[in-house]
């Protein structure tokens, strides 16, 4: 197991350390910003993080620990399994309660780099961030929207890569129906848009 656990500590120390450099100079995106960064395991799916800082779950919601796995959350638990498993042996452990000690440090990892991914995603979702890209961008109704401000119904826009509902009203003489194609004219509040057909 020696060799299993030296394998899974070098590749996965060396991935963690590869994604945060890439992440330091830009060239990849977090597993929960739904920006379409190629995680070939990221089976969570954003549809609304930007407008209440919270992921809807994808095809695993029913699966606890397959919501959490994505490439940076199995590269940290594949870093973590296999120091657990060697420091289990360094400490002269035997072989049930090393391996004990690399599962459930993997499994610490996983589930700690989600949670904290999950919390940097909500600081993503502030304010100012929203309304500089909010304006402008494109979508259809999905509620109703009464005519010249008489109401609110809701719409969802492309906004940097992903999905985002808001609450919406519009200054256009006629109602909006479902489905109509709009665009964002302005956020009247931090998750109100005023729209426009398009």
């Amino acid at each position: 197991m020696t060799s299993v656990y030296w394998f899974c500590a070098i590749l996965g120390s060396t991935l963690v350390i590869l994604q945060f450099c890439a992440t330091l100079f830009g060239l990849g995106g977090g597993d929960l910003d739904g920006d379409g960064v190629p995680d070939a395991l990221d089976l969570d799916v954003e549809t609304d993080g930007a407008a209440d800082g919270e992921a809807a779950d994808g095809d695993a919601s029913g699966v606890p620990f397959l919501k959490a796995l994505s490439i940076r959350t199995a590269t940290a638990g594949a870093a973590f399994f296999g120091l657990g498993g060697l420091a289990g042996e360094a400490l002269g452990w035997g072989r049930a309660a090393t391996a004990g000690l690399a599962v459930g440090l993997g499994l610490a990892a996983i589930y700690g780099v989600y949670f904290l991914l999950r919390t940097l995603a909500r600081f993503n979702a502030d304010g100012s961030l929203r309304e500089a890209t909010a304006v402008g961008a494109v979508g259809t109704v999905y509620l109703r929207i009464p005519a010249a401000r008489t109401g609110q119904g809701k719409v969802v826009v492309t906004q940097q890569g992903r999905s985002v509902e808001y609450a919406a009203e519009t200054d256009d003489a006629e109602e909006l129906a479902n489905g109509t194609p709009i665009v964002v004219a302005k956020l009247i509040a931090p998750s109100t848009a005023l729209v426009a057909r398009r």
